[in-house]
């Protein structure tokens, strides 16, 4: 896990991402990236070292890639460098919704084998969940009672005097 001060985005941060022009991008920015060797896995690091068309890497020349750190990881654990194919996104905030990244991952490692393939036993199971809140939803028998209204949302009342005219007086 991240040190809380070391880190900027504790792992499972549910995060939103904006497309970017790679030669946009600076030291220390935050990237989202496919991994090369997974490209369903997506990572997110802080940028330590660009490299440009002009002074590209051995591994992918005349092109823009990136030399990465997760905060989380210890010293000396740097990805890359990642080509700008493989680049998602540059992080623009967090949403403050404690755990509910970490949750969406837990379902998705739960519907998906680590290979990517589909868990039929995890289909079942989200499939089984949705049939019962629903059969819940329907079946159950509605248990609202009716708000009792005031007089003064009844409209206005009648009375009955003991006056057989109205309007005469005396």
């Amino acid at each position: 896990m991240c040190p809380p001060t070391n880190c900027v985005l504790p792992i499972g941060s549910l995060i939103v991402i904006r497309g970017q022009d790679p030669s946009t991008i600076h030291l220390r920015d935050i990237i989202v990236f496919r991994a090369v060797d997974r490209p369903d896995f997506f990572i997110v690091h802080r940028v330590i070292s660009v490299y440009t068309p002009m002074n590209a890497s051995v591994e992918y020349p005349n092109q823009y890639s990136f030399l990465t750190h997760g905060d989380a990881n210890p010293l000396g654990s740097n990805e890359g460098p990642n080509p700008a194919s493989n680049l998602l996104g540059v992080y623009q905030y967090s949403i403050p919704i404690p755990y509910l990244g970490q949750a969406i991952l837990d379902v998705r490692n739960f519907m998906y084998d680590p290979n990517g393939n589909v868990n039929p036993q995890g289909i079942l199971v989200i499939l089984a969940l949705i049939i019962a809140l629903f059969a819940f939803e329907v079946l159950q028998p509605k248990k609202k009672t009716p708000p009792n209204k005031s007089r003064e949302e009844n409209g206005p009342t009648v009375s009955k005097t003991d006056d057989p005219q109205p309007g005469n007086s005396g």
